[in-house]
């Protein structure tokens, strides 16, 4: 097993995590400098929610892919921008209803593989692509898409609603492989059918039509403790993750300093009361994913990993934003 600094160390350089370091700059102009850019629910979610005259939001969403897998794996690269953006309309308590994507590439065999990628996943996930945008003589190669979904207003997810004391819970498909194209990415999509795929997406629908998370992201690129400083930050908070609780629950064939930096394909992390805690273990079983409870809510400012007898802070949040700032324009001081 690696030793916790190790693992800190690691987290600390990991690119997944680093890039993630510009986003507070970007929040914080565009909360402050665009038109209405303060508005609740918005910069900082996984989907921004958008009012209508029903009792239901519109969420939408939006994501990339890096060039280097776009160019390398193409197919691969159209796939997962898919995915990541219907995982975070799950991640909201919603349900998605559309995809837009933008193309753009000079080599037409990477174009087509690209847009094979968007068609493979929209059966996956049985999303309509409604929209779309080509640049086919481009200087660079990338692939941007968009999503849409619904969720009833009482039932939204919001990732900054950790509170002190939340425990900190888990939700992944156990079955599955390394990613083929991406080496920290665990797959558990692509050998399986869209019938699969949104038994076990729609944990989260369940878990927020239940009332049962007072917060909710998915485990993204940045990985689950890049997910939790997210979440905690994005709360107000703090907390402490337990690697043991990770090491003891994850796949046997994946080291746990991989583990805690891997993009996790159906993955996602809630905040919630010890007393709803069993029950979003029931419900995951339900629908074919596991949920172990690896760490707390506190009001540090600071994320800590605790492995063994060690404790070490892996993100410090008093110095000021550092992942994903509160929304204090909206929100009174935590």
């Amino acid at each position: 097993m690696s030793t916790l600094k190790e693992i800190v160390r690691t987290l600390q350089s990991f690119e997944g995590i680093t890039r993630k370091y510009v986003i507070p700059t970007i929040i914080r102009k565009l909360r402050e400098v665009s038109y209405r850019g303060g508005l609740p629910h918005s910069l900082g979610e996984d989907s921004a929610t958008i009012g209508t005259e029903y009792d239901e939001y519109v969420l939408l969403t939006t994501d990339s892919v890096m060039e280097g897998l776009c160019l390398q794996h193409p197919h691969a690269a159209g796939f997962n921008v898919v995915l990541a953006n219907v995982m975070d309309i799950y991640a909201a308590g919603g349900i998605p209803t559309s995809f837009a994507v933008a193309l753009s590439y000079s080599d037409p065999a990477v174009g087509e593989h690209l847009l094979q990628g968007v068609i493979d996943a929209s059966h996956a996930f049985r999303v309509p692509v409604v929209r779309g945008h080509t640049n086919p003589s481009a200087s660079c190669t990338y692939i941007v898409g968009a999503a849409t979904g619904t969720v009833k207003v009482d039932d939204v997810l919001t990732a900054g609603g950790a509170t002190e004391g939340d425990y900190l819970i888990m939700l992944f498909d156990s079955k599955g492989h390394r990613g083929v194209h991406y080496h920290l990415g665990w797959d558990t999509v692509t050998r399986r059918s869209s019938d699969d795929n949104i038994q076990r997406l729609s944990v989260m629908t369940h878990i927020a039509q239940e009332h049962l998370a007072n917060a909710a992201k998915d485990i993204s690129t940045a990985g689950v403790i890049g997910t939790a400083g997210m979440m905690v930050e994005y709360s107000g908070r703090g907390g402490v993750v337990n690697l043991d609780a990770i090491d003891h629950a994850r796949p046997p064939d994946i080291p746990l300093k991989d583990w805690v930096r891997m993009f996790i394909s159906l993955g996602f992390l809630i905040a919630t009361d010890k007393s709803r805690c069993d029950k979003i273990q029931e419900i995951a079983s339900e629908h074919g994913l596991v949920a172990p409870v690896i760490g707390r809510v506190d009001s540090s400012r600071s994320l800590r990993l605790v492995l063994g007898a060690e404790e070490q802070v892996v993100f410090d949040f008093s110095d000021g934003p550092l992942l994903t700032p509160r929304n204090t324009m909206t929100e009174g001081p935590s």
